[in-house]
């Protein structure tokens, strides 16, 4: 067809030709090309509009499967905006669970890594990759853990949990972090040696029975420590006698659930795992800690006060026992002395008792030589007195 169309051209285009050449002897030249404008005008319209025909034509022949294509992209960017009923749900019921969950889980943000070292205050810079802007301000309080999962049978090899933190610096590629509590040395060099990834969430993650709900026993037991798995195993499972009444509800023949007050009527009573409020069981346990810390500081400054008091008891019991054995020699000094002074106690006394011998005979001596000696004086005096004359007698006083 379109070289049909050109052949006709191609003909009609030659006898204008003929025509203009033959007419230009009676037509003044100015009309002459006047014509000849118009003929190759005319022809140049044709063509153009011959072609804008076919465009036109092969763009209309595509136009129904076009819109029937539109029409099933328009129903499927509907179904994947508003979703399939209930078989499939859409983007508008997606953002609603998100919304729903971020707001019961809070703001989390993942991939974080530490942008410097530990400072004296306990400050540390960290790196947030994503999202841009990452949304953090100044004096927002924020729960720090390290990605990946605890080991149950040796927390310490496991990823922890590191701390609550306070924002002090908000920047672009990150922030900057302060514990809200005085790190002790062991939480200071766990968070010194982590080298992240990190998790920073607005709300402590709480404890919740759906998220262990899909989980088999092997993959609890994997996840969990040994001392709380047997909770979460039995969690549903027909309550025992063993179990406190306050984790224990109850189900009516209907198997409604009942209140706390209506548990004579359970006819099936199941164990319901207690659940734990970590925000609460950290900062109390971070509070105890603290207390054993100082009660364990004091213990140390009492054992040393204690060591430094034994120590001097025993250089006081070196001392004394030197005294002892100084004043034992002392002792086996006196004792000779107190021999030496009984045995001159008992010459003294001996001598002393001589003495006195001596001093009673003396005295019986002298007693006697006094007696002796009174009665030769009177014999004197009597014969003194019997050979001098009375008057003499009476003159001489």
């Amino acid at each position: 067809m379109a070289l049909i169309l050109q052949i006709v051209l191609a003909i009609v285009l030659l006898l204008g030709l003929v025509s203009v050449f033959l007419s230009a002897k009676n037509w003044h030249w100015s009309q002459f090309v006047l014509i000849l404008f118009i003929m190759l005008t005319s022809v140049g319209f044709l063509i153009l509009a011959a072609e804008t025909m076919r465009i036109h034509r092969g763009l209309r022949a595509k136009l129904p499967q076009m819109e029937a294509d539109l029409a099933r992209l328009e129903l499927s960017n509907e179904q994947l905006l508003r979703g399939v009923q209930d078989d499939q749900a859409g983007i508008v019921q997606l953002e609603h669970r998100l919304q729903m969950l971020t707001r019961e889980r809070g703001r989390a943000w993942r991939q974080v890594a530490p942008a410097g070292a530990l400072n004296e205050k306990g400050q540390i810079a960290v790196a947030i990759a994503n999202p841009k802007p990452h949304g953090l301000d100044a004096e927002t309080i924020v729960y720090l853990f390290e990605s990946g999962n605890a080991d149950p049978a040796n927390p310490s090899e496991g990823r922890q949990f590191l701390g609550e933190f306070k924002v002090v610096e908000s920047r672009d590629t990150g922030v900057v972090l302060e514990p809200m509590q005085l790190l002790d040395q062991r939480t200071g060099e766990r968070l010194a040696r982590s080298e992240g990834p990190w998790s920073l969430y607005e709300s402590m993650p709480s404890d919740r029975y759906k998220t262990f709900a899909d989980m088999d026993e092997a993959e609890l037991r994997k996840r969990l420590p040994a001392a709380i798995v047997e909770e979460y195993l039995r969690h549903g499972q027909p309550a025992t006698a063993d179990d406190d009444p306050h984790d224990v509800i109850g189900f009516d023949e209907n198997d409604q659930r009942l209140g706390p007050n209506e548990m004579n009527k359970a006819v099936k009573k199941v164990y319901n795992r207690p659940l734990r409020d970590y925000s609460y069981l950290f900062s109390e346990l971070s509070r105890q800690k603290a207390v054993l810390l100082a009660k364990r500081d004091a213990l140390i400054e009492d054992n040393a006060k204690w060591t430094a008091a034994l120590a001097s008891a025993e250089k006081l019991g070196e001392f004394r026992e030197q005294e002892i054995k100084l004043l034992q020699e002392d002792l086996a000094g006196m004792k000779q002395d107190h021999e030496a002074i009984e045995n001159h106690l008992k010459a003294v006394n001996l001598s002393l008792k001589n003495a006195h011998e001596l001093i009673d005979s003396l005295l019986a001596e002298n007693s006697s030589l006094a007696a002796r000696l009174a009665a030769r004086v009177l014999e004197l005096r009597e014969k003194i007195d019997a050979t001098v004359p009375p008057t003499a007698a009476i003159a001489a006083p």
